[in-house]
């Protein structure tokens, strides 16, 4: 089914979304974030809500874009592309969100098309507080008479630091119910196989955390997530539950104000799980 190209500049208002403490640290625990500020309360200012559930919070236009007819998307065979979170103001529980997301561009590849849209949160004192990028790839949507256009990455400098780790079988149930992503690829293994996927896949946001938080720990001074300003992401791979994940980090250069890192995520195979992976802190 091809995608309508006239769509582009539609909007989708959403209605408020109060973040609560409980569903706040649940998220957390969801992506086995063990970062203080965002479960202590002895903490100077209370805890904060972690950056990354901004994935929760900014994602209400995303059903409305998938599902509206007018776009044209096959549910069934969509994934996530690419994500970007831009944090103004640090978000906590009790906070009042709104957010509104506008189509922004629709490109057309060979083996699929991309759906893009951004997102502008604004609290409950008219604040805006965060920014987001989305898009989703229609495997179903391509044309054969489509230019290819592949997006170039960084070229990796010294690396600066590797952690790695084990993505728990059952992770894609438990990151499922925090960050609202009940999507069937990631939990029905049936209709997982059935779209031509090995399995259930972890959500690819649950692969953005993971890397989030290793930036955080790793570039962040003091490990604090404030000053993570800018985190972008292109999801390469599908990862695979119980498998072990590799993430590095190496210094691209000065933007924006800050220092701008680049991450590699690597499955147990050495295959990217990420592209044109980075962040700028401030």
């Amino acid at each position: 089914m091809p995608l309508n190209e006239k769509v582009v500049g539609k909007r989708y208002p959403t209605d408020p979304m109060e973040i609560t403490q409980h569903e706040s640290i649940y998220y957390a625990l969801g992506y086995d974030e063990d970062n203080d500020a965002y479960f202590d309360n002895r903490r100077e200012g209370g805890i904060i809500v972690p950056p990354m559930y901004a994935v929760r919070y900014t994602a209400g236009p995303t059903a409305h874009v998938i599902l509206d007819p007018e776009v044209g998307m096959n549910f069934m065979m969509v994934v996530h592309y690419s994500q970007e979170f831009t944090w103004l103001k640090a978000i906590k529980p009790k906070d009042v969100l709104t957010t509104e997301g506008t189509i922004t561009h629709i490109e057309i590849r060979k083996k699929g098309g991309i759906v893009g849209w951004e997102t502008t949160t604004k609290n409950q004192d008219g604040e805006t507080v965060v920014l987001s990028k989305w898009e989703f790839f229609d495997r179903s949507a391509g044309s054969e008479s489509a230019q290819e256009v592949k997006r170039q990455s960084a070229t990796p400098g010294a690396i600066l630091w590797e952690e790695k780790m084990k993505v728990r079988n059952g992770a894609t149930w438990i990151y499922a119910e925090p960050s609202g992503d009940h999507n069937p690829i990631h939990i029905d293994p049936a209709f997982a196989k059935g779209v031509g996927l090995p399995g259930i896949i972890l959500q690819g946001l649950c692969t953005m955390a993971y890397g989030h938080k290793y930036m955080v720990k790793k570039c962040c001074p003091n490990q604090d997530p404030l000053k993570l300003k800018r985190f972008h992401v292109q999801f390469a791979r599908p990862v695979i539950p119980g498998s072990n994940l590799s993430f590095q980090g190496f210094e691209i250069g000065k933007e924006d104000g800050g220092t701008k890192y680049g991450l590699i995520a690597k499955n147990e195979e050495g295959q990217d799980l990420l592209r044109d992976a980075w962040g700028i802190v401030v």
